[in-house]
């Protein structure tokens, strides 16, 4: 019997630190119009220990980072929706003071996105598609650069 108990305290502990390390991730707001996409992201994001809002458009987010804003440690913003475009949410989140790391997420090359948000702070930029290690890169360093804000 002592055999199970030793096992199922070693197994606790390793389940309570994995939730720790979630519970530490951050919150995440994920911006995307294509449904498949979001779905897909926000899977990635929750396996990652990550925990995840979603907007499927611009005034959606909006909406979220006005009552959120002070609990999300980054958001990833789909540039190209119909609606308000990733620039106009970063428009309106910078006129109402909604400062949250953007990793700006898109189709397009880095190179074009940069000259195209020259004017904007952007904390990560990924290309779709992306894979796993690019999506944690790009939140984590969002997620510490909020911390270092705070």
């Amino acid at each position: 019997m002592p055999k199970v108990v030793g096992h199922l305290v070693l197994r606790e502990r390793i389940v309570s630190g994995i939730l720790t390390r979630m519970s530490q991730a951050g919150l995440v707001l994920v911006v995307e119009d294509e449904d498949p996409v979001r779905r897909y992201t926000v899977s990635l994001l929750e396996e990652l220990g990550f925990s995840v809002l979603q907007a499927v458009d611009g005034v959606e987010a909006i909406a979220i980072l006005r009552e959120r804003s002070a609990e999300i440690s980054a958001m990833l913003l789909d540039h190209s929706m119909p609606g308000l475009s990733g620039e106009e949410v970063l428009a309106q989140v910078t006129h109402e003071g909604l400062a949250v790391p953007v990793v700006l997420t898109s189709g397009y090359d880095r190179t074009s996105l940069e000259r195209r948000f020259a004017g904007h702070e952007i904390a990560g930029y990924l290309q779709k598609p992306f894979r796993i290690e690019s999506l944690d890169e790009a939140v984590r360093l969002a997620v510490a650069k909020r911390a270092q804000a705070s």
